[in-house]
């Protein structure tokens, strides 16, 4: 069954979080997940949505999620303090 990982966060520098983004796609797709999108307000609020086949996918890809959010909070693109977690099963599609 599918699983999601949906990952809040907050950006002083939204440019500079989506270059680095589109910058880790090819490690990130090598990862295994089904898609991951990144979604943005004007003031900074971002969530990235990740949808993976199953749950041990998610868990393999975490390393690789870690490694890439950990570049942006070193490089000031995201703020380390605003990272939300949160992951669940798929139970109804309509």
């Amino acid at each position: 069954m599918a699983v999601y990982r949906i990952t809040r966060f907050t950006s002083s520098d939204a440019d500079k979080a989506i270059s680095m983004a589109e910058g880790a796609r090819e490690e990130v797709a090598a990862a295994g997940a089904d898609f991951i999108d990144i979604v943005m307000d004007d003031d900074g609020n971002g969530v990235v949505v990740a949808k993976y086949p199953d749950a041990a996918t998610m868990e393999v890809a975490t390393a690789v999620a870690m490694g890439v959010f950990g570049k942006m909070i070193a490089e000031g693109a995201i703020d380390a303090d605003s990272i939300d977690v949160w992951a669940g099963n798929v139970v109804a599609s309509i």
